[in-house]
């Protein structure tokens, strides 16, 4: 066999292992997520918790949820939904509002970056998608979660991915979703915003303490 071929397959082999052993090689996180932690009542707003359908929840594959419709002071709808995946190595990858919203009959009409403010004055880069179906339009803000901080894109969640996997680090992850009505008597899509912006205001730290990524 000439040198370049064995050369070439010996590589193969190489790449071939060490990419099996990311693949099962795994750092587990030292604590899941505690979403009993977030309060159901605060600042004025009340919430109980829902349920998908289990068809739903195995294709999710999440390790842990909390899905919650919260009535607000000023007795509009807020949903709450964040799920937590221990581990995005074996099939239990995060699925993207971009893809599951049309198959679930909504049309996406804008879907643009967005600065969350935080209680403590920073921002948090996130997205904010405005959907529509069946002449209802309704407000998205979503952002990934994990120890390297907030992820916005897709790709983004897989570049971290890989390279948590490279440095033997935790692989888990948790996606944060507020989703609520727009509607002109409301004040349209600002008005629809100042409230979300409310709601984080008094639920964003609990929210952050009951995921297992800040120190």
């Amino acid at each position: 066999m000439r040198k370049p071929v064995l050369l070439a397959a010996v590589l193969l082999l190489i790449g071939g292992a060490f990419g099996n052993f990311l693949r099962y090689a795994e750092n587990p996180p030292h604590r899941s997520a505690e979403f009993g932690s977030i309060p159901y009542e605060e600042n004025g707003y009340r919430g109980e918790e829902y349920r998908f359908s289990e068809y739903n929840y195995e294709i999710l594959q999440a390790d842990t949820t909390t899905l919650r419709l919260y009535q607000g002071p000023d007795q509009e709808p807020y949903w709450l939904f964040i799920a937590y995946f221990e581990s995005q190595k074996y099939g239990s990858q995060i699925h993207s509002p971009k893809h599951c919203l049309p198959g679930g009959g909504w049309q996406i009409l804008h879907h643009d970056p967005y600065a969350l403010l935080l209680p403590d004055g920073s921002r948090k880069e996130i997205n904010r998608l405005v959907i529509a179906d069946r002449g209802r339009r309704q407000l998205m803000l979503y952002w990934f979660e994990t120890r390297g901080g907030a992820i916005r894109s897709e790709f983004g969640l897989k570049w971290d991915l890989v390279m948590n996997s490279l440095f033997f680090r935790p692989t888990d992850a948790a996606i944060v979703r507020l989703t609520m009505p727009i509607d002109e008597e409301g004040g349209g899509l600002d008005g629809a915003l100042s409230r979300a912006e409310s709601y984080f205001r008094a639920f964003y730290p609990a929210i952050e303490r009951a995921l297992p990524f800040s120190s």
